[in-house]
């Protein structure tokens, strides 16, 4: 099964989960760059960031989309920001909906938070993706290299439920 793993992480926790997932499943790894990102620290990264997600914004990814018609399994990894996903996901999406209208996919959706509700983020990502088949959701709160083997094992049991 030809996979990929697609993400935007600002602070890192996604990207390390993601890695790690796309090296358990052999899959290509995709980070989704900004033409224009976001500040790093502050108040201004919490405003922009947020508001960015409360109003589903949509910003320019300096990052090529391949084409996903030639993937069996896509997983999108996302942070949660303001209970939903990260605003680059977003531009994925109608990517992914509108271009590629992607369909009869297995969609996979990882997601990292501080704790809380993942519920609205996973369901922006199926009602965009509608008429793909949705595996369950990954779910890491606060990931972190002390927590690597934990991960693995979760993404180990993930990857085999998958095939």
């Amino acid at each position: 099964m030809k996979s990929i793993v697609i993400f935007y992480s600002l602070d890192g926790h996604t990207k390390f989960v993601a890695e790690l997932l796309a090296q358990e499943l052999t899959a290509d790894l995709v980070e989704l760059e900004l033409v224009k990102p976001f500040p790093m620290k502050g108040f201004k990264k919490y405003f922009w960031c947020g508001k960015s997600s409360v109003f589903r914004e949509k910003p320019a990814l300096k990052t090529k989309i391949p084409n996903l018609q030639e993937y069996d399994l896509i997983v999108i990894g996302t942070p949660v920001w303001a209970g939903n996903c990260a605003s680059p996901i977003n531009t994925l999406l109608s990517i992914m909906s509108n271009e590629q209208k992607l369909q009869g996919k297995k969609v996979g959706i990882v997601v990292t938070n501080g704790g809380g509700t993942i519920k609205r983020c996973v369901k922006q990502i199926k009602e965009a993706l509608q008429n793909n088949e949705f595996l369950e959701p990954l779910h890491f709160v606060n990931p972190s290299k002390e927590d690597k083997d934990e991960i693995i094992k979760k993404i180990r049991e993930w990857v085999q439920a998958v095939n």
